[in-house]
């Protein structure tokens, strides 16, 4: 489970450029790297509605209708949080916490357009699908 946690790290942070290596190798680390993925569209979403309204509202409806494609991914997701020991979770939770705010932190030092084009990259990334590419194990994984 500790591995799940350190793989969850790297694939929240700001600075984690390389998706495929941060891949899962099983159940417990594609539980991590889900959710991450999910705790990072949560927040840019909230800071779009509030810094760029017009694409957060883009955004939003993009994340509606990513939810409703991958609600297999979803549920798996919140099954594989609750068999997650309560220590680990909130663990796993408090450095969610921290990252969201040095995402929030970067976000906000970002000019006008660089939020706009943030929100509507997002969007765009949620249309397609392509984290499917980025994190095939983890999908295949939490998609059962």
């Amino acid at each position: 489970m500790r591995v799940f946690i350190v793989v969850f790290a790297a694939m929240i942070s700001s600075f984690a450029h390389s998706n495929s290596e941060l891949d899962a190798e099983n159940e417990g680390e594609a539980v991590g790297v889900i959710y991450g993925y999910i705790k990072k569209v949560d927040v840019l979403n909230f800071m779009c509605e509030r810094k760029a309204p017009e694409k957060g509202a883009l955004l939003s409806e993009a994340i509606d209708k990513w939810m409703a494609r991958n609600s297999s991914v979803v549920a798996n997701l919140t099954d594989g949080l609750d068999r997650t020991p309560i220590d680990m979770r909130e663990q796993l939770f408090e450095m969610a916490k921290q990252v969201s705010r040095n995402r929030i932190i970067l976000f906000n030092k970002m000019s006008q357009s660089e939020k706009e084009n943030t929100c509507v990259s997002l969007a765009e990334h949620l249309n397609s699908d392509s984290y499917k590419n980025e994190y095939p194990i983890a999908y295949q994984l939490m998609s059962k």
